[in-house]
């Protein structure tokens, strides 16, 4: 920016502000923001006060500039990358004409690429499902749909070590025969209870 256009940028400024401009100002101003495109200058001065009742300083200046310089090369970028994205689209003709490399890019893919199972693919994700189903049936006391009361298995402590022959619990002579013998190894048992 020359002198020139530094003090369009305070004239501007003192339009919103103001302030009063001399030949100083204008020198001060010039050496901190010389290398600023003026047009980019005179609208961060608009900005600025669009937005703020500070007043406007070379810094103030300076960031904004750069901001509206960062943004206009985004936008030039974006559309330099669009012109190139319609230039190949206009080369390479209509998609249906394409239909056959497309379909052998997906098989190059496909061969390229493991079969998987979703869980595979995403263990956690399922995993965590797996323990989300469960708390919720726990939460909600739904039965376990593969539970069958027929098929539990027979406690130890009621099971016959014999098989299908009764353990001497189970069968009632046997029982009162096991507590005569007990009795009778301990001197209680009287004599017409003997038999």
């Amino acid at each position: 920016m020359t002198p020139i256009d530094i003090a369009n940028v305070l004239a501007k400024a003192a339009a919103f502000d103001q302030r009063t401009v001399g030949q100083a100002d204008i020198l001060a101003w010039h050496e901190a923001l010389q290398d600023l495109d003026p047009a980019d200058a005179l609208a961060a001065v608009t900005r600025h006060y669009a937005g703020s009742e500070q007043r406007i300083m070379p810094v103030h200046v300076r960031r904004i500039a750069t901001e509206l310089r960062r943004q206009r090369r985004e936008l030039e970028a974006e559309q330099e990358r669009q012109r190139a994205i319609e230039a190949y689209a206009a080369q390479a003709g209509p998609l249906t004409d394409r239909s056959a490399e497309i379909q052998a890019f997906v098989g190059q893919m496909r061969s390229v690429t493991p079969e998987g199972s979703r869980e595979a693919l995403m263990p956690r994700r399922v995993a965590w499902e797996r323990e989300h189903r469960h708390a919720q049936r726990q939460a909600e006391a739904v039965p376990n749909p593969a539970y069958d009361p027929s098929m539990r298995p027979v406690p130890e402590w009621n099971a016959s070590p014999r098989g299908s022959t009764a353990a001497w619990w189970e069968d009632d002579a046997a029982r009162e025969r096991h507590a005569k013998t007990l009795l009778a190894e301990a001197g209680r048992l009287r004599g017409r209870d003997t038999r």
